[in-house]
């Protein structure tokens, strides 16, 4: 049997490449980044990818056929895509004269870049000159050597202490609960035999917490307050658990509980559970996100459990949104937080209990909804979705340098929410399920709209049936749109943190919509058959809601600052300056109407408001899980997807409101397309289960 086999090299994963430097040129692939002199280029994916092959062979050349396979997984591509990609590659690196992409006739490519080296020549003797050497004693020459061995020995000691990188892999899985419902905020006691977790039949259910033997065992229900249960973490000594309870109206508590049974207390109040997640500091001490007031910026807090003393341990800068979500140190000397810098980007930040003093663990901006410590308090493993899809990340505490992905080969986990043992045994979510949209027609039927994995949020519908809409089906967050046939396509391939909120221009032939990436966020452009992707704003400041004109030449949208919220202007022209609309100030939430008329919130508001003259606006009062859009008709409001179901209503723009349809398992993200056609999404096939992973250090 004559078999021929073509040996491929893997294709190169930009998510697992560390950052380097080139002649004084920065380079980060996962962010798609170089960065001379202060000056940051993004390159295209596969640009990076060129790059990295090249710089990956250390001056030798790389030939055509070998950057295909590395860059294009060995997929067949004309010579013209590899030439315009090193084109580009010379052009991002032109700033730096130090650095070239040379070309190798009938070979390939190979890249040089000049180190940054500067000699001093020595100076002339004269040639007849005799050169006199000093004499040197034995005992000079003894005590030089000492010297020498003393520095040796310091060097080995530094070098056997110093902690060096560690690499993590899973080693074994193990599922843990397969109850019906969704089983989530798993909590594993210190030692790892028991597990604290909330329970409910459904997305719309109210939640309890159930006790369990993480060998084996019946579930026990330890609380069955009306409320909503959630968020548990176990003390140090695993004799109790604190955790958040959120009534239907009105603030949430944190509580404290015996284990397995006892009397509950309510230690602290919190302004909302959003951010509210809980951890023990120390026996007496708890941590958590909170808000001084409605009015005040997301911080971390602490509470003594006996006194009910609460005090701020952050203090954000009033630029981002704020810290949320902390997690103590295993010694309680540190508290590890995440800081959202805008919508869509988050890092974490390390804080020092007893200095004050605060030290970012991550700069670039990828979004961070989980995280645990390692046993010994030096590395934090936290869920990002950096390069693309959602994964399990490190970093090291002790030693400065960038995330490593942790080797996981495992099936759909979910690392928003978990905990970890004494053993390095990291409790997670197992979700099976997706959110899919869905379509309300005038005469009140409801047909879906796409039936794709994955997730698919904020829908926004055109004239021709066309509806465009943010999918993680792809891995990371992209534009997609669905045609009037029912296909499914791709229209972006950004790579960045978060991409959302597509708008449609009035002819239909255009979508605007807000991308954040590498801790920037900016409106682009794109046509409806995914070309002239182009940004609008440059800025990179925070946004939200862009709204095209009627004529379509320029988009509105919000914009949130260190002073507040406002709503901006900018055409659409290039070069163009975005400009503050007057009345604009303190807008937060911005819609827009067929005619050119824009519709919102002020902050602090519940009321729906006009920021644009003219036609009046029915009284509509929200509450904080009701979503809305602008219909032909009037404005389309849908009333708490957490109750079951929920209601879809028209508040016309004269008469009274009208219930559209009643809808399960609804999940928010409202659009109206320009027939008066109502665009949801909606859960499928909920499902959440828990399982444990077991991680180990290579």
């Amino acid at each position: 049997m004559n078999e021929h086999v073509a040996i491929r090299w893997p294709e190169l994963n930009l998510a697992r490449e560390l950052p380097f430097s080139l002649a004084g040129t920065q380079v980060r692939p996962a962010a798609l980044e170089l960065e001379h002199d202060g000056k940051v280029v993004t390159l295209e994916p596969r640009v990076m990818k060129v790059l990295v092959a090249l710089h990956r062979s250390r001056g030798q050349p790389v030939s055509r056929d070998e950057l295909i396979d590395l860059c294009w997984g060995g997929r067949i591509v004309t010579e013209g895509a590899l030439n315009r990609c090193v084109a580009q590659l010379r052009k991002a690196l032109g700033d730096n004269p130090r650095i070239s992409v040379d070309t190798i006739a009938t070979v390939g490519y190979r890249l040089q870049a000049s180190a940054d080296v500067h000699r001093v020549a020595p100076a002339t003797e004269p040639a007849t000159a005799e050169r006199v050497r000093p004499k040197v004693s034995r005992q000079t020459l003894v005590m030089a050597a000492g010297f020498i061995g003393v520095a040796v020995a310091a060097v080995a000691v530094l070098l056997i202490t110093l902690p060096r990188p560690v690499n993590w892999t899973a080693r074994a899985f193990q599922p843990l609960t397969s109850e019906r419902g969704l089983e989530t905020h798993p909590a594993l006691s210190p030692d790892g035999g028991q597990l604290v977790y909330a329970q409910r039949a459904d997305l719309l259910s109210r939640r309890d917490l159930y006790l369990r033997s993480v060998g084996q065992g019946t579930p026990v229900r330890i609380t069955t307050d009306p409320a909503d249960d959630h968020s548990a973490a176990w003390s140090p000594k695993g004799d109790r658990i604190a955790f958040v309870r959120t009534p239907a109206t009105g603030e949430c508590s944190i509580v404290v509980t015996p284990i397995p049974l006892g009397p509950e207390r309510i230690v602290a109040r919190c302004q909302s559970a959003t951010y509210a997640r809980v951890s023990w500091l120390d026996e007496n001490t708890l941590v958590f996100g909170d808000r001084r007031d409605a009015a005040s910026i997301w911080r971390i807090r602490a509470v003594n459990i006996e006194t009910g003393a609460v005090r701020d341990l952050t203090d954000p800068p009033a630029s981002t949104l704020g810290d949320g979500d902390p997690m103590a140190s295993p010694d309680g000397r540190h508290v590890l937080f995440r800081r959202t810098l805008m919508h869509g980007a988050d890092d974490l930040f390390l804080l020092d209990v007893k200095t004050g003093r605060e030290r970012a663990l991550t700069t670039d901006g990828w979004k961070a909804p989980g995280y645990v410590w390692s046993a010994d308090g030096r590395h934090v493993f936290f869920a990002s979705n950096r390069g693309g899809a959602f994964g399990l990340w490190t970093v090291d505490t002790k030693i400065d340098g960038p995330p490593r992905q942790v080797s996981l080969g495992l099936g759909q986990i979910s690392f928003s929410r978990m905990s970890a043992d004494r053993r390095n045994r990291v409790a997670v979510e197992l979700p099976s399920g997706r959110n899919n949209l869905a379509v309300v027609a005038p005469d009140g039927r409801v047909r879906p709209l796409t039936t794709d994995d994955g997730n698919d949020w904020d829908p926004d519908g055109a004239a021709d049936g066309t509806v465009a809409y943010t999918s993680d089906r792809s891995g990371s967050s992209e534009l997609w749109i669905t045609t009037q046939d029912g296909r499914s396509v791709r229209l972006t391939s950004i790579v960045g943190s978060y991409v959302h909120q597509p708008a449609w221009s009035p002819d239909g032939q255009t979508i605007a919509f807000i991308a954040v990436k590498g801790r920037r966020a900016e409106i682009y452009t794109v046509a409806r058959d995914g070309s002239r992707l182009r940004p609008v704003t440059h800025d990179g400041l925070d946004k939200l809601d862009p709204v095209y004109a009627a004529d379509g030449r320029s988009l509105s949208y919000v914009e949130r600052t260190a002073a507040g919220y406002r709503v901006m202007r900018i055409a659409l022209t290039p070069g163009a300056e975005p400009r503050p609309l007057p009345g604009g100030e303190g807008w937060r939430v911005l819609r827009g109407g067929e005619d050119g008329r824009l519709y919102g919130m002020r902050v602090g508001e519940t009321r729906l408001r006009a920021l644009s003259p003219g036609r009046p606006v029915p009284p509509v009062e929200l509450g904080g899980y009701d979503e809305w859009a602008v219909g032909p008709d009037g404005l389309v409001v849908m009333r708490g997807y957490r109750a079951s179901p929920s209601t879809v209503w028209l508040h016309p723009w004269t008469g009274a409101p009208r219930k559209l349809v009643d809808i399960p398992n609804c999940c928010g993200s409202v659009g109206v397309s320009s027939t008066g056609a109502v665009l949801f999404s909606q859960s499928q096939d909920d499902q959440v289960d828990l399982g444990l992973v077991d991680l180990a250090a290579n």
